[in-house]
C-alpha cells in the first residue's frame, strides 16, 4: 500500500472527507472513540478490533498533517483563501459585497 493509499483508507476510517481541518479529525476521532472504545463492552472484540483501526487511522492522518510543508508565498496564500485575491483585486466595489 503507498502512502497516499494508507491515508485514504484511514480518511475513510475516520469518516473524514477530502478536505478537512484539524478540528474536525479531532471531532471525529473522539466521537468514534467514544463509541467504540473497548471499555464500553470489555466482552466485545469488534469493539477491541475497531478502536484499534480508529487509533491508527488518527495516527496515520495527524502524522501527514504534521509532515506537511505550508507555503507562505503570496500565490499560495491567495490561492488558498481566494477571498483574499478578490478583496485585493476589487476592493469595495459594492457588486462584490
Amino acid at each position: 500500500m503507498d502512502k497516499f493509499e494508507m491515508i485514504d483508507k484511514a480518511r475513510k476510517i475516520l469518516g473524514l472527507g477530502e478536505e478537512t481541518d484539524k478540528e474536525e479529525i479531532k471531532s471525529k476521532y473522539r466521537e468514534l472513540m467514544k463509541r467504540y472504545h473497548p471499555d464500553k463492552t470489555p466482552a466485545n472484540e469488534e469493539f477491541a478490533e475497531k478502536s484499534k483501526d480508529i487509533n491508527w487511522a488518527y495516527s496515520v492522518i495527524t502524522s501527514y498533517c504534521d509532515e506537511y510543508k505550508f507555503s507562505f508565498r503570496r500565490e499560495e496564500v491567495e490561492r488558498m483563501n481566494p477571498e483574499l485575491k478578490l478583496n485585493k483585486q476589487f476592493g469595495d466595489d459594492w457588486l462584490t459585497k
